[in-house]
């Protein structure tokens, strides 16, 4: 593959309370928008359950890295400004490459059919909180997001017409914008405003090839579990990974201090532990003193 996919998604296990509200909904369905904007990712579908989100997007690593990065920082700030400190909430999302041509075809359906198959009373295609809506339509269908609850459609407006209070709600955010001619209806800055449908479909090629993977049996969500736990890594007790990573080090540099390190010798180091050990990114970051974006991008 010459383009560069990734899955981005969060343990459920791991974040608690993830979303427990409607404007919850809005705001983390709006921040991926705020983060598309302002990073040089390409977004092909998401979807967002209550406990996790799941995010299928392309761009160079360090591009998607900070993606991944801002989305945490913003929904992790939305959330104490609107629940107050001291919840102990923490949103971490982890970082899957999309390796084969295979795995890529069953991956990007897997992001949208969440709400479905976790048990919700929807259809993945009538679900607002994800793009499922997208794919394989007619061109003349309305928009999900343009209907109120009440069912009467609404009209799109420029975002940038809207009243200054109005953007700040929209946004959840003051430190980033989105452009001014991007479409928002009902709340939702639209995802056709910055969503590759067509890089998307693209992957299927056909509505029938489309269809197929959609109805993949549970055996391939399994595959697809066991091959993000794998490229997850291990999380091992911290005086342990200090220990490898301290003999390893002193086998490749003759020190133990990571601290003494060029930061090439440090990349390289990082490369060996995930080769040897399969620690987690975020792990070996913290034990070569390096930005874990450095580290996913360089140490596969």
């Amino acid at each position: 593959m010459n383009i560069h996919y990734y899955h981005i998604c969060a343990n459920g296990a791991d974040v608690r309370d993830f979303i427990i509200s409607r404007k919850d909904y809005y705001a983390a369905f709006n921040l991926i928008a705020v983060c598309a904007a302002n990073t040089k990712v390409t977004i092909l579908s998401f979807s967002l359950e209550d406990s996790h989100p799941h995010i299928f997007l392309s761009g160079s690593p360090e591009a998607v890295a900070q993606f991944k990065t801002l989305f945490e920082q913003l929904y992790s700030k939305y959330v104490s400004a609107t629940r107050g400190g001291g919840t102990g909430f923490v949103f971490h999302c982890e970082l899957y490459p999309v390796t084969d041509n295979q795995y890529l075809t069953r991956v990007a359906t897997y992001t949208i059919i969440q709400p479905t198959k976790d048990g919700k009373p929807v259809l993945f295609f009538d679900y607002p909180w994800g793009t499922g809506s997208l794919y394989f339509r007619r061109a003349n269908r309305t928009p999900i997001w343009y209907y109120d609850d009440a069912g009467n459609i609404h009209t799109p407006k420029r975002f940038g017409d809207l009243p200054a209070r109005e953007r700040r709600n929209i946004l959840h955010t003051r430190r980033f914008s989105i452009p001014n001619d991007w479409l928002v209806c009902n709340g939702y800055i639209l995802p056709s405003n910055y969503v590759d449908v067509k890089a998307f479909e693209a992957i299927y090629q056909t509505h029938n090839r489309y269809r197929v993977f959609i109805a993949s049996p549970a055996r391939i969500e399994d595959e697809l579990k066991a091959r993000m736990a794998e490229q997850r890594g291990i999380t091992m007790e911290d005086m342990e990974a200090r220990r490898l990573c301290s003999e390893l080090c002193k086998q490749m540099f003759f020190t133990r201090d990571t601290r003494k390190l060029s930061a090439t010798e440090r990349i390289r180091l990082a490369q060996a532990l995930r080769r040897q050990h399969r620690l987690t990114y975020r792990q070996i970051a913290t034990l070569v003193h390096l930005p874990e974006t450095e580290i996913r991008a360089y140490a596969h």
